[in-house]
Parts: structure tokens; C-alpha cells; sequence
């Protein structure tokens, strides 16, 4: 299963810039023929009937798709924009999955330089980790947009962590997170969970068959299950950074704080279609380890629900509540002066 690279993917694409045209790039501007709309529809078709997690479903969006083209829906798609567009509303319409999804893609001819492209893209998303920064009463801060493949993510996670590791509490940002690699995902819970390989989530295939993703084994060495953690979360937190979220949260382990998310948990990987389009098709579906279900179609509820704007502020303004109790001298005064300057909620 791990041969079959599953990935929490979609809005990675967004972030990377790597796998998509950019709006208003040359992909508007190919028109399409008639027998290419239709090769193109019958392909997608095809992959989706082949691929997709759920074969009963699969096969009705199928045929959805083949009777639409069949009615002469996509023929007058001007471009492949325009084509995949229509395409995602019929598929989200008939699936209501949101990593099923049609996009418009590089030209063949220059895919040579994609691998280094994605390196270039990682490297000025600095592998994931945009912020760092120990706020006032030393609660510390990660706000990380994009869970990069392991070997990709793991030194800046990993100097993340070290930076934060004499705080005493911890806010960790999804605000802005669009998913990507499960076993990153796994890699950041470790940090926040004692237990070396604590099993966290199963991705199960089509087949049946389960890949198990849990915390690392040997465990990481700043690893800690005992300060506060505040996970925030919008609307837009997708696919693997709902997860990190909710996995934390079936656990009691942090307080989700912010908005409900967007409700995308099945992993999947993309299919090339033709010189301009892909399909992301989830071929897998995710079942946590404690309580065997997923945030797919729901989101993860906040436990705190806020508005995104505001879920910092409150999220630190909770872990100085947590933390004033203990505190004692002039670092209590500090702690109260620190929770007074964020004001009431």
C-alpha cells in the first residue's frame, strides 16, 4: 500500500504551485475539439469506475459522467479550465468527496521538471514551517501551512519542535494547511504523544487492504505529552491538516479552537488524463484508531468555535488560564499582565 504513495493531497497543489497552471495560465487558452472533450470525459470515467475507494460509488459517478457527456454537457467547454470546472461540479455533486477533482495540468513536454520544481517549492514554503515564535507568558507558536513528504519535512519540523521545546504551552496553526503526507502528519503527533509508535490512523484501500501510520519509532527526542496544546483551525483547514487536528483531538490530547473545517479525509493520488488534465482520484478511506472514523464529509468540530481571525488570540489567552494557576512571584504577574493585554471572550 505504502508502494501506492497515498497522499492527503489536494490543496497541497495550491500551495506548491507545482502539478497546476496557475489561473489564467496557457491552459486557458488551449481550446479543446470535440473528440478530445470526449476522451478526455471517458477517461476520467474510466479511472474513476477503476480507482475509486468505494466501487458501488465509483460505478454511479461513472456513469453519471458518461451519460452528461452522453447529453452533450462538456462538448462546449471552451478550454481546460472551462472542462474541468463543469467536471468538478458533476463529481462533487454525485460523490460530495472533496479530494475527487479534476485539474488542469503542465504540458507533457516539460513534466522533466517537476522534480525539481517541487524541490523549489519546498524549500521557499521552508519545508511546511512558516512561524515560529514564543508568545508572551512562553507559549509557543507553529503555524505550519503544508505537510510535506517526510523526508522533505522533517529536518524544519524537526527544528520547529527543538525551538519550542522550553515552552510551556503550545499553539499549532492549520489555519492555512493543505494537507499532504500522512506520515508528516504522523511525524508532528509524535511530538505531542509519549508512546513511540502509538498506532494513529489506518488508511484502508478498495481492496480492504490497511496501512497503519502511527507516531515514530524510536520516539522523538523532544517529544512531550504533558504542556497544553491549542490546534486552530478555518474553513479551509483541508484533508491532512483536518486530520492532525482531529486525530489529536480523539485523543483529549488538545483543544481545537476556531472554525469547522472542510470535511476531506480520503487519500488519494493523481492520474494523468491527457497533455492538460489530471484526476485525483481517493482510492483510500481513513479510520482513526480510536474512535474508527474520520472527519470525511463532517470537518472536525472546533471545541471552541470561533472565527479564524479570532482563534489565536483565544487560543492563547486559553493557555495562559491554563498556566496562571501554577505560577507563582513576579512570573504570576507576568502571566496576568500578558492575559489581561489579549482582553475578555
Amino acid at each position: 500500500m505504502r508502494g501506492r504513495s497515498l497522499v492527503w493531497l489536494m490543496l497541497v497543489w495550491w500551495h506548491t504551485g507545482t502539478l497546476l497552471f496557475a489561473q489564467g495560465s496557457a491552459a486557458s487558452s488551449v481550446a479543446l475539439s470535440v473528440g478530445v472533450i470526449r476522451r478526455a470525459v471517458a477517461e476520467i470515467a474510466a479511472i474513476v469506475e477503476r480507482e475509486y475507494v468505494d466501487a458501488a460509488a465509483a460505478a454511479r459517478i461513472a456513469s453519471v459522467l458518461r451519460q452528461r457527456l452522453q447529453e452533450g454537457a462538456y462538448t462546449a467547454a471552451a478550454s481546460p479550465d472551462t472542462l474541468a470546472a463543469q467536471l468538478n461540479r458533476d463529481l462533487l455533486s454525485e460523490s460530495q468527496d472533496r479530494h475527487l477533482w479534476v485539474a488542469t495540468a503542465r504540458p507533457l513536454p516539460v513534466q522533466a521538471t517537476d522534480t525539481s520544481a517541487r524541490e523549489e517549492a519546498v524549500r521557499r514554503t521552508n519545508g511546511g514551517v512558516q512561524r515560529v515564535e514564543v508568545l508572551p507568558g512562553n507559549v509557543g507558536y507553529l503555524n505550519l501551512t503544508v505537510f510535506w513528504r517526510l523526508e522533505e519535512a522533517r529536518d524544519a519540523v524537526g527544528e520547529a519542535m527543538r525551538l519550542l521545546r522550553r515552552a510551556d504551552a503550545l499553539i499549532i496553526d492549520m489555519r492555512e494547511n493543505g494537507g499532504g503526507s500522512p506520515e508528516t502528519v504522523a511525524l508532528l503527533a509524535g511530538y505531542l504523544i509519549d508512546e513511540p509508535g502509538a498506532p494513529l490512523f489506518d488508511i484502508v484501500s478498495r481492496s480492504g487492504e490497511r496501512t497503519t501510520y502511527a507516531t515514530p519509532r524510536p520516539g522523538v527526542p523532544e517529544r512531550d505529552a504533558r504542556r497544553p496544546v491549542y490546534v486552530l483551525t478555518a474553513a479551509r483547514t483541508f484533508s491532512g491538516g483536518e486530520g492532525f487536528a482531529y486525530l489529536l483531538q480523539e485523543r483529549a490530547r488538545a483543544q481545537v479552537i476556531g472554525e469547522r473545517t472542510a470535511g476531506a479525509a480520503n487519500a488519494g493520488q493523481p492520474y494523468r488524463v491527457n497533455a492538460w488534465l489530471e484526476v485525483t482520484v481517493p482510492n483510500g478511506r481513513v479510520e482513526a484508531a480510536i474512535t474508527r472514523r474520520s472527519w470525511e464529509g463532517s470537518g472536525v468540530t472546533p471545541d471552541v468555535t470561533v472565527s479564524a481571525s479570532d482563534a489565536l488570540r483565544i487560543a492563547h489567552a486559553r493557555a495562559l488560564d491554563r498556566l496562571i494557576p501554577a505560577a507563582t512571584g513576579d512570573w504570576r504577574t507576568r502571566l496576568e499582565q500578558a492575559r489581561q493585554a489579549l482582553g475578555a471572550f
